[in-house]
């Protein structure tokens, strides 16, 4: 079962998180990003594992970066498209689930 009000707040959190490192290394697009930099700083704010439906919040609120480096790190638990990633980010979007406006 997918909690609304915690993975908003967890999604929130993240892309918050990323808005501050672009901030402060001064990256205006995906090109500009340094890879094993993200990762570092990512790392300082995830300690265990994601569920898998994260992945889909941020791919569609356009938070690329953060994908890759959470994917890169094995921050995500299960696989991409598999049967229970794919049903709880259906189950979150049903509830009413934001990947935008968080």
């Amino acid at each position: 079962m997918v909690n609304l009000t915690q993975a908003e707040n967890k999604a929130k959190m993240l892309m918050n998180f990323d808005r501050k490192i672009w901030k402060k290394y001064g990256w205006q697009n995906g090109d500009q990003v340094d890879g094993e930099i993200f990762k570092k700083e990512i790392a300082k704010k995830v300690k265990g594992k994601l569920p898998r439906f994260y992945y889909y919040i941020f791919q569609d609120a356009n938070f690329h970066s953060l994908n890759q480096a959470l994917e890169s790190s094995g921050k995500f638990e299960g696989e991409y498209g598999s049967d229970k990633a794919e049903a709880d980010y259906a189950e979150y979007k049903n509830k009413g689930g934001r990947t935008w406006n968080l």
